[in-house]
């Protein structure tokens, strides 16, 4: 093998992490690259210079697992923090589609529908036998007067929200 076949050699040294942590200190504090920072202000360069030398050591002295342990605390913090956040922005949501649903319900037909539908329903139980009888005297009329209500309010409901009358109930027409 002649010297030819070999991959030319880089003769330039690499700079050590000293040199590379100060200039991120001095890029990051100061926004400028260490060598114009010489320039302006040679004693806040040699600050960063002698930061870098000391944290240097430090970084180098810990070990893999503390650094891993640490990342882990700072990861579960960050998870926490955006708990808290995701949650406060859940609440802020929550009050403003309650707000819409105020102003798109004025008169509270949507808790009107509500309460009547939840009578049909102990009408209808009592009617299929699921429920004491003897109760009501003139069932029929009321749970007709329930119904004739239930949906009047949803035709009202259907009106705010731009629905026509005949689709508010879902029944066809007869």
């Amino acid at each position: 093998m002649t010297t030819d076949d070999q991959p030319p050699v880089d003769d330039t040294p690499e700079p050590d992490r000293e040199a590379l942590l100060a200039e991120q200190l001095s890029r990051e504090y100061d926004y400028l690259p260490l060598s114009e920072l010489e320039k302006e202000d040679p004693a806040q360069a040699q600050e960063h210079r002698d930061a870098a030398r000391n944290l240097a050591k430090w970084i180098e002295e810990c070990p893999k697992e503390e650094r891993r342990a640490a990342f882990g605390r700072g990861f579960d913090k960050g998870k926490e923090r955006q708990k808290v956040r995701t949650a406060a922005d859940m609440r802020r949501l929550e009050a403003v589609v309650a707000e819409l649903r105020q102003d798109r319900d004025p008169e509270g037909l949507r808790a009107r529908i509500q309460d009547l539908e939840y009578a049909l329903a102990g009408w209808d139980r009592f009617l299929t036998g699921r429920m004491r009888a003897g109760a009501a005297p003139d069932w029929q009329s009321q749970a007709a007067e329930y119904l004739a209500k239930l949906t009047k309010a949803q035709r009202e409901l259907a009106v705010l929200k731009g629905i026509q009358p005949s689709n508010a109930t879902g029944r066809e027409p007869s």
